[in-house]
């Protein structure tokens, strides 16, 4: 056997056991070479498993870092989001699950850990419990345009797609200055073959971010609505 072979699959498996990012950064050109040079199946199954380590890998130190921030200041949500998906990507819903749940049980009054538990049912596609807590929530809060848009994930989960819809639109109305449900609508619309709609919403999330000077965020929705209307679907 082609001693590069060995050092490629010597190279991955020491990173797998170590994470050490020597091995990573020797093993990756000698990947990517063999993926340019026609590499068979194996040889490429363990390019794709080095890569998905390596993304791994860095989602674990993404965690620790939302941790820090959060410990930092208790009150700062957006990192409890943003730790509820690397979670999900690492496949441990069930962590913020059971913290979001003892908060909740703990303040029952409060409307951020109805959005939170309602956000890690949901990374964790529990549309089930999801809807019941978030049902609970808008009872205190019947505005509460967070609640609303979950609401309208977790209806698009179950199928209801005509209700999660109108969620969106609801929510995009209580809070016009987060453009989430429009992406969502966008997505959805797409899916439901309801593609002049889709066009239509891709061209406000357009106008919306130039509106507010974000060109950057107006590039991949440029790129959609030129998808869109082309006629071909997304891959």
């Amino acid at each position: 056997m082609d001693a590069r072979v060995d050092r490629k699959r010597e190279l991955l498996d020491r990173y797998e056991a170590t994470g050490d990012e020597a091995a990573y950064l020797e093993a990756l050109p000698l990947y990517e070479e063999a993926a340019r040079n026609g590499a068979d199946p194996d040889t490429l199954k363990d390019y794709g498993f080095l890569l998905e380590c390596h993304a791994r890998n860095k989602l674990r130190r993404a965690v620790e870092l939302y941790e820090l921030a959060i410990r930092l200041d208790p009150f700062y949500d957006k990192p409890r989001y943003q730790l509820i998906s690397a979670r999900a990507g690492l496949q441990e819903t069930e962590l913020p699950i059971a913290e979001y749940e003892k908060e909740l049980e703990a303040n029952p009054d409060k409307v951020r850990w109805y959005r939170l538990l309602a956000s890690a049912y949901l990374r964790g596609h529990d549309y089930k419990r999801a809807r019941k807590v978030i049902d609970r929530g808008l009872a205190l809060a019947p505005d509460d345009p967070v609640l609303i848009e979950s609401r309208a994930e977790a209806r698009a989960g179950t199928g209801d797609r005509e209700g999660a819809l109108a969620d969106w639109r609801r929510a995009l109305e209580l809070d016009p200055d987060h453009i989430g449900p429009l992406y969502m609508t966008a997505f959805l619309l797409e899916r439901m073959g309801r593609r002049q709609e889709a066009i239509d919403n891709w061209q406000a999330i357009i106008d919306w971010s130039e509106r507010r000077g974000y060109q950057l965020d107006a590039i991949w929705p440029k790129q959609e609505l030129k998808r869109l209307k082309a006629g071909r679907s997304a891959s």
